[in-house]
């Protein structure tokens, strides 16, 4: 198919590799004029047709008309509002990473636009991803299938975050004091994994779940000991870690659990990556994955993936807002 990518960051580099290694046509690159101006073809395999570069994702539209739009860029509502209609104008369809994995609980208004938008220009838009997108919810959903009745779901993730750039640092609140973190937290600077918020919905409303209660928490993990990132030094006594957990409850005592933790520099069996989901139910079980997905490196390639993936199974999805639970199954086809 032919693909124009959007956001040309870590994700959006990724994307482009593993498009081209799957045999998708790269028609164009759009990003910052800054990001453009720093891009040398030569360092992807396009072959004859190197892809259109811009800053303008209208005029690259309009000058390659692609298949499919894949969007690696920071959400924003304005914004993702304006390139569905961007899309649409084209009829392209849209696979974003950037936290729209399900917002029709949470966000309706931005739900119920995009969706109509979507409808009228008989495009598609799926929002996927690691977490949330997959791990967090899908990989739940899925082994409940095994289950003739279920109690409880609980999901936990443990990251390294040290290769994370300044910007992560920041937004995440490592090398903070618990007060600082804390007053951070409160004003709304710190806002760690909101989006898993769209996996508590989304699972729950797939398993009939009606959602009485809802409760958060933010943590900082203060360390006992310095730790260097690649760009950050913490001291002891300063923040160097996290955890964010959100919780469902429903009816009947059932409760839905999804926490992921990161610190930075890990060491020692409690801050080992790691991740696990448990469910008791009938018949209950504990699954854990290992490997290479959750390193940094593996963790880009899994969220690539899960966009570059997608692109096939979209198309033979009805028009519309779509989330993972409309589409055929989606697997790694050659």
């Amino acid at each position: 198919m032919k693909v124009l990518q959007l956001g040309f960051g870590a994700v959006g580099r990724e994307n482009v590799r593993q498009l081209l290694g799957k045999r998708h046509q790269v028609v164009a690159i759009v990003d910052t004029q800054e990001v453009i101006d720093g891009i040398e073809p030569g360092d992807f395999a396009f072959g004859d047709t190197p892809p259109v570069l811009g800053s303008d994702l209208a005029t690259c539209l309009a000058a390659t008309r692609p298949d499919v739009i894949l969007q690696a860029t920071t959400f924003e509502a304005g914004n993702m509002t304006d390139v569905v209609q961007a899309a649409a104008a084209v009829g392209a369809d849209l696979v974003t990473i950037n936290g729209i994995v399900d917002t029709q609980t949470l966000q309706p208004n931005l739900h119920d636009e995009i969706d109509a938008v979507a409808r009228k220009a008989g495009i598609r838009v799926l929002g996927v991803g690691a977490i949330p997108g997959f791990f967090s919810d899908v990989v739940p959903l899925i082994f409940t299938g095994c289950c003739s009745h279920v109690q409880s779901i609980s999901f936990r993730r443990r990251a390294d975050y040290s290769v994370w750039g300044p910007d992560v640092m920041k937004r995440y609140g490592f090398g903070l004091t618990p007060e600082e973190f804390r007053e951070s937290a409160e004003a709304g600077e710190i806002t760690l994994f909101k989006s898993l918020w769209q996996s508590a919905y989304f699972v729950a409303r797939e398993l009939r779940w009606p959602v009485t209660g809802q409760f958060e928490e933010k943590r900082p993990v203060i360390s006992t000991r310095d730790r260097r990132g690649a760009h950050v030094h913490v001291q002891a006594g300063t923040v160097g870690g996290f955890s964010h957990r959100v919780t469902l409850m429903s009816d009947n005592g059932r409760r839905l659990d999804l926490e992921v933790v990161g610190h930075l520099d890990p060491a020692g069996a409690d801050e080992e990556p790691g991740m696990a989901l448990e469910i008791a139910g009938n018949s209950g079980m504990r699954v854990e994955i290992g490997g290479e997905v959750l390193t940094g490196a593996g963790s880009m390639t899994s969220s690539s993936a899960r966009m570059v993936n997608s692109i096939e199974p979209l198309a033979s999805a009805r028009p519309g807002l779509r989330t993972t639970a409309d589409l055929p199954l989606i697997a790694c086809r050659a």
